[in-house]
């Protein structure tokens, strides 16, 4: 039986909805998405069908613009246009790759709980491999260093690892109706509901389940 990825997995489940999005709306979700991974304190789930399919509208404008005359205005707008798309899909990554290199250790013990719960994936396969060798190359050159330090317990480093924010605070702008958002875990009648369009400030881990159900967005 052929090995099924991540990627597969996500663009299976998303394939109806992504037929049904026009390119405008495309880039949109590619450009929300953007912005919620660059808000977010903890990494979240990558969103490869956004990715893949705006890579694909990329290049379908790539050939026709190469049958567009070289001073053409039009020509121009449209790879004005490419160079935006390609910034947000090489930032989007980038900053994807900056969290794991921050909170490589936490993140792949999450990511190893996710697999044993056989829940989806939160990395792309690249993401996976990337972070892996880089928790490698990270414990390979603590040995290293730990070697000339005698007394010091080989271990002791991996015990604190760096972790996000889950408290900090975040401004948000809520999609739909949110009723019963709780802002005190000590207090559970501290709650607010959210109307579909308010903006509002709220901490990060109070939001965080409404953020990957697409309910709603962060500013």
């Amino acid at each position: 039986m052929d090995d099924i990825s991540s990627e597969d997995i996500l663009l299976e489940e998303d394939e109806s909805e992504m037929m049904h999005l026009t390119p405008a709306q495309l880039v949109d979700r590619m450009q929300e998405t953007w912005i919620n991974e660059i808000r977010a304190p903890e990494i979240l789930p990558y969103k490869y069908e956004y990715v893949e399919c705006l890579l694909e509208h990329i290049n379908s404008m790539e050939e026709n613009i190469e049958t567009l005359q070289t001073a053409s205005l039009v020509k121009v707008v449209h790879q004005l246009e490419i160079d935006r798309f390609r910034y947000i899909i090489a930032s989007y990554l980038r900053t994807r790759l900056e969290k794991i290199e921050l909170h490589v250790f936490h993140i792949l013990k999450e990511e190893d709980t996710r697999i044993e719960k056989n829940e989806l994936p939160y990395l792309s396969d690249g993401e996976l491999q990337f972070a892996q060798e880089y928790k490698n190359s990270i414990e390979q050159h603590f040995q290293s260093v730990l070697s000339f330090w005698p007394g010091m317990p080989p271990d002791d480093w991996k015990n604190n690892p760096v972790v996000p924010n889950l408290d900090s605070f975040v401004f948000l702008k809520s999609k739909e109706n949110v009723e019963g958002v709780i802002i005190d875990d000590s207090d559970e009648n501290d709650i607010v509901d959210l109307k579909e369009g308010s903006q509002v400030i709220l901490s990060y881990s109070k939001i965080a389940d409404l953020l990957k159900n697409d309910k709603v967005s962060l500013l």
